[in-house]
């Protein structure tokens, strides 16, 4: 790489714009997007109206390099915009999430001319990360290509690129069996295949995607499986960048995403529970507002409490992420696996008492409000239920494999 290029630096945007007014924007942006929540569903992702006050407010541009003009703020400023944007929309957190959250992963496990490649000239990113390998990568003349076809792709349709899992031959790449390809937008098309048949999240553009013989330049291939908590990952961003984060390890960050969403969406269905008993009264023949009722006082008090609960837990485990990254740079000892596996253990159970609050609200919230469908508070508990469905959060499964771990009994590859 030449010396001139190695000196490209693209600007940003708002270089005074701190990491509180960044999640400041997403808090204010609530309203908007509760009064978009069902034209989202329907469509099966945010509009590009509200695109455009993401891109605007600098969201997709959280975790990039500053050098390559992103603001470069930390994984817990991150975990923080998301809650805000979640409770607004649950459908529209998770898209935006899945999409924006991946700039660390660019900044951290490509090298500098790919990352060059994928933000020159403006730094605009997006990507979602399937990081279960369902195609396949060969050799070509000039790099790689690629074929396959990838489900649960979220956060694909305003993305510029696309971070895909695929099968290697070892022969053909230094012995790995899996990488992960960076695919620009152009060389991969959208399938609509997710909003007409999914329970809830019908908004989080949790489409497929399909490669047919794109070929990617070999500095666009990642050796490694990005759902494994070895050490086999490379981490050239760190050297290039000098922030631990971009040293970090997928498997302690990845589960961050998900818990920061499903914590949203829980605060979500606490707000509209709140609007209901100030605005509903009790039945009977002395009916009062609900909120003051000791019933009613009790279903919120206890759901609250418990999501209090799962915030502090999330903070404090994005918080010991990047306690971890910064300690795999000191030391060079890279990443303890039992250390990532509490992230894992810690937040799933932030979800459990996240869902135990949605149980409460949308138990006592009444059928003519939690019952009745198209309501807010039915949407937000089909969001969490068709959450929870996803591979990574069976926490009961997990946790064998954690005390597998911890009494050195030997697990298999989790793909």
């Amino acid at each position: 790489m030449s010396d001139t290029q190695t000196r490209v630096t693209i600007p940003v945007p708002e270089p005074e714009l701190t990491p509180e007014a960044l999640v400041g924007r997403a808090r204010a942006l609530r309203d908007h997007l509760r009064t978009e929540q069902d034209a989202t569903e329907q469509r099966g992702a945010y509009s590009p109206e509200t695109h455009e006050l993401f891109r605007g407010a600098g969201f997709y541009r959280t975790l990039l390099p500053q050098r390559f003009g992103g603001y470069e703020f930390d994984v817990p400023t991150f975990v923080k915009m998301v809650v805000e944007i979640a409770r607004g929309c649950p459908g529209t957190g998770w898209c935006l999430c899945l999409a924006a959250g991946h700039g660390l992963q660019l900044g951290g496990l490509w090298g500098e001319s790919a990352q060059l490649s994928a933000l020159l000239p403006d730094g605009e990113f997006a990507a979602p990360l399937r990081a279960l390998p369902m195609g396949t990568a060969v050799r070509a003349p000039g790099g790689w290509a690629i074929n396959g076809k990838w489900d649960y792709c979220s956060g694909s349709p305003y993305s510029t690129h696309a971070m895909l899992a695929v099968r290697l031959d070892p022969e053909e790449a230094n012995g790995a069996r899996i990488g992960v390809a960076l695919v620009p937008r152009a060389d991969w098309a959208l399938l609509d295949d997710w909003k007409d048949w999914a329970v809830g999240m019908r908004g989080s553009g949790s489409n497929s995607i399909e490669v047919t013989g794109a070929v990617i330049p070999d500095e666009s291939m990642v050796f490694g499986s990005l759902v494994g908590f070895g050490d086999g990952l490379a981490a050239p961003g760190y050297e290039l960048h000098g922030n631990p984060m971009y040293a970090g390890h997928p498997m302690g960050y990845l589960q961050l995403e998900i818990t920061s969403i499903l914590v949203g969406t829980a605060y979500a269905a606490l707000d509209e529970y709140e609007r209901i008993i100030r605005e509903r009264k009790t039945m009977g023949p002395n009916p009062v507002p609900r909120y003051q009722n000791p019933d009613f006082q009790r279903h919120w008090g206890l759901a609250s409490g418990k999501l209090v609960a799962a915030e502090a837990i999330l903070l404090h485990m994005s918080e010991y992420y990047s306690q971890l990254c910064a300690e795999s740079v000191q030391d060079g000892a890279g990443y303890d696996t039992e250390q990532l596996m509490t992230i894992h253990a810690g937040t799933h159970h932030a979800i459990n008492l996240a869902w135990e609050a949605i149980e409460i609200l949308f138990r006592t919230g009444g059928t003519s409000e939690s019952g009745r469908q198209g309501s807010r508070m039915e949407r937000y508990w089909r969001d969490f239920s068709t959450a929870r469905t996803n591979a990574g959060l069976q926490y009961e499964s997990f946790a064998q494999t954690y005390a597998k771990q911890h009494f050195g009994i030997e697990f298999g590859s989790l793909i």
